[in-house]
């Protein structure tokens, strides 16, 4: 059976950049078998060697010999990184030389593209070799991306919070528009939630406050289902039924 010089630097790729963080990080890495476009996934340990509980991912690029500072991927494999809601870098190992250089995925910048649509990642040999100083690179990203899941939840908070207070002041003399309001609110509360559980679950940080949050969430629909119910705003449905959805929904 064939086994071709670029499967060969792959794997070597793979294992070079798994010793060095073991080695010079002293940080546990899991190399990723299924072809999921990450190949590599490192847990970051604090100065205590306790570790955080955060993950940041790496797609790792190989060569045997030295070739231009940028690397192309598609642009599937750009927006799935970017959507991941996990750290990743992209790393480039240089087999000859025995060095590696890491860029970060940036979420918000304008990568250059070929004319055929390749993504062009970009490498400064100076700023983004791999030394025991990349610790902190990668240490930084992680908390930043734990950081979000907390922003996400922070938002639906404030979503339950504004429901209960309409709730609240309706209870004199309900107001239909603004109880309606309340409860189309919940679409863009979900998709939050959402957003920091897939968070949470990639970095393995944060998944019981997700959970106590959307308890909280589910609560206070219910509150809002009962006191339409009890107001009769149920009588104020369009020709969609959407509040009788809602109310039927929560039983």
């Amino acid at each position: 059976m064939k086994y071709p010089v670029k499967a060969a630097n792959g794997h070597a790729g793979e294992y070079f950049f798994a010793y060095q963080v073991a080695s010079v990080l002293k940080w546990p890495c899991r190399l990723i078998d299924i072809d999921i476009g990450i190949d590599a996934q490192v847990e970051v340990i604090n100065d205590d060697r306790l570790s955080t509980g955060r993950f940041v991912a790496f797609q790792i690029k190989a060569s045997s010999v030295e070739e231009p500072n940028c690397r192309y991927v598609t642009d599937e494999q750009l927006q799935y990184w970017q959507q991941l809601g996990l750290p990743v870098f992209v790393v480039l190992v240089e087999l000859g030389k025995r060095k590696m250089f890491l860029h970060r995925v940036s979420f918000g910048a304008e990568y250059e593209r070929t004319a055929s649509g390749a993504v062009r990642i970009d490498f400064d040999r100076i700023k983004d070799i791999f030394t025991k100083d990349s610790e902190r690179l990668i240490r930084d990203a992680a908390f930043e991306a734990s950081s979000s899941v907390q922003q996400h939840l922070d938002l639906v908070r404030s979503g339950i919070s504004r429901i209960q207070e309409t709730i609240d002041a309706m209870v004199d003399f309900p107001d239909a528009h603004s109880l309606i309001e309340a409860m189309e609110m919940r679409h863009d509360l979900y998709e939050k939630l959402a957003q920091a559980e897939a968070l949470a679950t990639a970095m393995k940080f944060g998944e019981a406050q997700v959970h106590n949050v959307s308890a909280e969430l589910e609560q206070v629909l219910d509150d809002l289902k009962s006191f339409m119910t009890q107001s009769f705003i149920v009588d104020h449905d369009d020709g969609t039924q959407a509040i009788q959805r809602f109310v039927d929904s929560r039983r």
